[in-house]
């Protein structure tokens, strides 16, 4: 299963490698930071930097792995994943945009389900009839407001049961304290991210703590590690 498993990663990785032209590169100080940074780069011949270095806030227990390496990252942990992934989707409180993504309309009836038991585990949904919602879910229509402008990370896509859910980047909260297990900036940088992803240039989010990242600078040439 080891096997397979890691064949399949690496294959992704490499098809990523060769189909994605747009990277967003999240560089945390150690495993158990809170805060780190994020730089856009796009595919040239290397990796080329797109604006500014922006500040993002992560996890309120940092960083977790996707796979073979403590700690790993489950369902509550307040870990966000660290790994690469695909940038899926977007979504907001606004009927309509110009995002180049896929947009969800965060209406009141958008839901992720986070329920590890729910066959829709780790899914978006319009769930119209209430006697149907799981036992836990995330409201995308949140009073806080911090999802009136996001994006879906491709994370746990196929569903492993209690590896962790609803994975997305999103608006500081308004005292900027840790996600529950997402990537979170302010407004200004968060509408440019989403208004720059292409869905066309098949957009990766990459995060790693900084003391990991020499290893990637071989695959994804021009990157920073400062």
């Amino acid at each position: 299963m080891f096997k397979i498993t890691f064949s399949l990663t690496l294959s992704y990785v490499l098809f990523t490698l060769l189909a994605s032209e747009q990277l967003a590169v999240v560089l945390s100080p150690e495993l158990n930071a809170t805060s780190a940074s994020l730089q856009r780069y796009e595919k040239q011949n290397t990796w080329v930097k797109i604006g500014d270095k922006v500040p993002v806030t992560l996890g309120r227990s940092g960083l977790g792995y996707g796979a073979f390496k403590q700690p790993l990252k489950n369902e509550g942990d307040g870990r966000s994943p660290t790994g690469l992934f695909p940038i899926t989707s977007t979504f907001g409180y606004d009927q309509n945009t110009t995002f180049k993504l896929p947009y969800w309309h965060a209406d009141e009836n958008l839901y992720c389900v986070d329920d590890v038991n729910d066959s829709r585990y780790n899914k978006m949904l319009r769930i119209y009839d209430k006697s149907s919602l799981p036992s836990s879910y995330e409201v995308m229509r949140r009073p806080d407001g911090v999802y009136r402008y996001g994006a879906v990370i491709g994370y746990n896509d196929s569903g492993v049961k209690g590896r962790g859910s609803c994975i997305f980047i999103h608006l500081n909260h308004a005292d900027k304290h840790p996600t529950s297990g997402c990537t979170a900036m302010d407004e200004l940088p968060l509408k440019t991210l989403l208004e720059w992803l292409d869905g066309a240039k098949k957009p990766q989010i990459l995060q790693i703590v900084k003391s990991e990242c020499g290893k990637y600078q071989k695959e994804f040439v021009g990157i920073e590690c400062e």
